[in-house]
Order: C-alpha cells, then sequence, then structure tokens
C-alpha cells in the first residue's frame, strides 16, 4: 500500500531527518535537550509538568567557501639549518 498524498509523503520523510528535543519546565523556560525519545520520556516521569518540543536540525550545505588570506613572504619562518645534538646514550644490559 503505497502513500497517496503528497502531505502523508512529507511526514513519512520528515520523521528520519536529524532533530533533538528541547524539555521545558512549567514556566516554558528551557531545561535542557535530549537526543531521544526515550531520555525524554524519562523527565517528563520525573517532572510530570515539564513539556517538549521537537526541532529538526537545517539542512547542512551543500558547498562551503572558505577564504584565504596571502601573508607577506617575510612572515617565514627560516629554515632550521643545525638540528641539536642527541643526548641518547647506547643501551647497557
Amino acid at each position: 500500500m503505497g502513500l497517496t498524498t503528497r502531505k502523508l509523503q512529507t511526514q513519512l520523510a520528515k520523521r528520519n531527518l536529524p532533530h533533538y528535543y528541547e524539555v521545558r519546565t512549567e514556566d516554558g523556560k528551557r531545561y535542557c535537550h535530549c537526543g531521544s525519545m526515550t531520555d525524554v520520556n524519562a523527565l517528563l516521569a520525573a517532572n510530570p509538568s515539564f513539556t517538549y518540543e521537537k526541532f529538526y536540525l537545517p539542512e547542512t550545505p551543500k558547498i562551503v567557501d572558505v577564504p584565504h588570506v596571502t601573508v607577506a613572504p617575510d612572515l617565514k619562518l627560516p629554515a632550521q639549518q643545525i638540528l641539536p645534538e642527541s643526548e641518547l646514550q647506547p643501551f647497557e644490559p
């Protein structure tokens, strides 16, 4: 049996989107964020007056523009020509 209406199809697609839950106190102030409904149910069982709301995360961008900055060549560190002497000693059993 297929879904015939677009309204039902969008409801089905929204279930798999990334989301989180926000639990609020009886005053409507944010108490905490939860990642699963199991955590929300545990909080609601302990605090029956609390409420929750489900938030969907925004879609991740497909393209990210990263700007670059060119610096003057004199700001580069000079190459190290002399390496420090090793302080290792041979192992004598």
